[in-house]
């Protein structure tokens, strides 16, 4: 805890009455009026403590995932977010489409026999969502991780939470 955030209501509160009212009574009956002070004060500290760890981290991949596994996992740090689009699609020409004019475009490729070719699916080069949160299968509360990974990433990204065996 921060020395600047540490208040002592209980001393303040003896230190602001006149040495002649420091009776035991007296005391006693302030203190019990400033107990929900205290209590508010903790409070208090406690967001404070959860904003200035929220504040560490950002939108980037690597920054959730920490914070996931700060949170969630933090002994064997499984929790892993990884891509949804797990292939890169590769657009093949013939020589005479990527030709403009008499030369060649420089950005396309066209097909060699040198190296092979996979063909993909559609639903293989595309995904509905942006990004997958894999879970081990434990006791880990969704509706909190979803608060958790709501809170850093953009309102427009999608996820998918799976759950690793």
């Amino acid at each position: 805890m921060d020395v600047f955030f540490s208040i002592n209501f209980k001393r303040l509160a003896v230190w602001w009455m006149p040495t002649f009212l420091r009776k035991n009574r007296l005391l006693n009956y302030l203190f019990v009026l400033i107990n929900p002070l205290e209590k508010m004060y903790a409070e208090i500290l406690r967001s404070r403590k959860q904003n200035l760890i929220r504040i560490n981290y950002n939108y980037q991949k690597f920054s959730i995932q920490k914070r996931l596994n700060q949170a969630f996992d933090p002994i064997d740090k499984r929790i892993k977010i990884i891509k949804a689009v797990q292939y890169e699609g590769v657009f093949t020409y013939n020589k005479s489409e990527i030709q403009l004019g008499n030369q060649f475009d420089p950005k396309r490729k066209w097909l060699s026999i040198d190296k092979p070719i996979y063909l993909r699916l559609k639903s293989e080069l595309t995904s509905e969502f942006d990004f997958i949160v894999e879970i081990p299968n434990t006791n880990i509360n969704l509706i909190q991780l979803r608060a958790e990974i709501d809170f850093y990433i953009l309102p427009s990204k999608r996820y998918e939470i799976k759950i690793m065996q």
